[in-house]
């Protein structure tokens, strides 16, 4: 199954050439989680929309889903 992925901010670094955007084919059944794990990016994520809502990283995707991966933001 195909699913896209959107890295906002530095997490971008997680993909290939620092693109903010890309597609992925993964096995039925994959969990965001695994997602996470894949790129390297699970202690830098700080929380996933999945088709623009929050989700849990247990949830199992669905072909077609799309990510937003946002890191933690601070300000001061």
């Amino acid at each position: 199954m195909t699913v896209t992925i959107i890295m906002h901010g530095t997490l971008r670094r997680f993909l290939p050439d620092g693109a903010a955007r890309a597609t992925l084919d993964l096995r039925a059944g994959a969990t965001i989680e695994e997602v996470l794990v894949g790129l390297g990016a699970e202690q830098d994520t700080w929380v996933v929309a999945r088709n623009q809502a929050v989700a849990e990283r247990d949830a199992v995707l669905a072909p077609g889903d799309v990510l937003d991966c946002f890191e933690p933001v601070s300000g001061g």
